[in-house]
């Protein structure tokens, strides 16, 4: 049976959680369902590829409040679908999962799906409250993760089977494309040097600080070391932890050695990977951590966190390893990628181990949550039964 599913994304830009909401969607429309991917449109740019599915991007206008932000954007995804008829509702953020809760409270809706790729600790109590209320109201949880399915079921006694995540061999492999060539020139990245790459801006959750002490220890050794960090668009603010990584950039007097992008165009990604030497992702927490698997379709060596959720997917030598809160076991990381033939043995083992992460799998996994929704009782018999209470 043929699906209509909406697919709800908390923004337009390049995070992880809308990278894999529009991946899933592509999947089960190429598996013969009709997906669509739904988001809050600021910018008015639309999503940051064009999709291999439908869309419906929200205008919303620029807030620059936090909590002002979030509430005024899933109110205006409440009122965006408010009569919408899809067979399955699948939100993959507490923003989206909020306007689809108010949606069941009224009897709009009989239900939806939310996928938790990782949870936020806010001292906001709106923003908490938000977040807790997303999850809750979900008839199914999905995650990324068994890290977050356990963490879900000891800590908010809910079952969240893993979909997992995958990488699109097509648009990340070794094979040089015709972004290249110009990359360098057009970030102005010196042409010469080793490039240590960081994705996703500079974040307290990214560990960019730590990474930063790392590059510097290296490039006293090293002076053929550039750093690239690029990406951050985000929703959240970051000011304060961006703030102390210019201060401590500046007084290094490494200034020059250290290139920040802010977002890039999604066509620049994969060369950004097949240019650098390694991808460093030391992060603090992460629901999977799909940038590590994209970069080793590419062939580029990557170093992550010897912990969940990386340990549970990548093995042995599918990565060079570190502990976050130790620069020491960063800078040895980054060595090791540097050293002669480090490059090489990725290229050879990255896209193998990229092959196990498969889109249309994911897409897959979905369907009984999907099943089980679809067949909730509708809108209208909903109502029906509220009038005979």
């Amino acid at each position: 049976m043929t699906l209509s599913i909406a697919i709800l994304t908390h923004s337009t830009n390049p995070r992880g959680g809308v990278v894999h909401g529009m991946a899933l969607a592509e999947a089960l429309c190429a598996a013969g369902h009709e997906a669509t991917l739904i988001a809050p449109d600021a910018g008015g740019a639309g999503f940051f590829r064009a999709p291999r599915c439908d869309v419906r991007c929200i205008a919303v206008p620029e807030v620059r409040d936090l909590s002002a932000r979030v509430e005024l954007h899933y109110g205006a995804m409440r009122e965006a679908l408010r009569g919408a008829r899809y067979d399955v509702f699948h939100a993959q953020d507490p923003i989206s999962a909020n306007a689809l809760a108010d949606l069941v409270a009224e009897g709009c809706i009989p239900g939806f799906a939310r996928t938790v790729h990782h949870l936020d600790h806010f001292s906001d109590p709106g923003l908490a409250m938000r977040q807790a209320r997303g999850l809750r109201a979900a008839a199914e949880l999905l995650t990324v993760s068994a890290l977050w399915e356990s963490t879900l079921l000891a800590e908010w006694g809910r079952v969240a089977p893993v979909v997992g995540n995958g990488v699109d061999p097509l648009r990340f492999s070794p094979d040089e494309g015709e972004q290249d060539g110009s990359l360098r020139a057009r970030h102005g990245l010196p042409p010469e040097r080793h490039l240590i790459l960081s994705v996703g801006g500079i974040e307290r959750r990214k560990n960019t600080l730590a990474l930063l002490e790392a590059f510097l220890r290296l490039r006293a050794v090293r002076p053929d070391v550039h750093l690239v960090i690029a990406g951050g668009a985000s929703l959240l603010d970051h000011s304060d932890y961006r703030a102390a990584f210019a201060d401590r950039l500046a007084a290094s007097g490494q200034a020059e050695a250290v290139t920040v992008t802010g977002p890039v165009a999604d066509a620049d990604m994969a060369a950004f990977y097949r240019q650098a030497s390694v991808l460093a992702y030391p992060s603090h927490s992460e629901g999977f951590g799909l940038c590590p698997v994209e970069a080793l379709a590419c062939g580029t060596p990557i170093i992550v966190p010897d912990a969940a959720p990386f340990t549970e997917h990548l093995r042995g030598e599918e990565a060079l390893w570190c502990v976050p809160h130790r620069p020491d076991t960063l800078v040895r990381a980054l060595h090791d990628a540097l050293s002669p033939g480090g490059r090489d043995r990725f290229r050879a083992i990255g896209p193998a181990v990229a092959c196990r992460f498969c889109w249309h799998g994911v897409a897959a996994r979905h369907i009984p949550a999907y099943r089980r929704l679809a067949a909730l009782p509708g809108p209208g018999v909903l109502q029906e039964r509220s009038i005979h209470a």
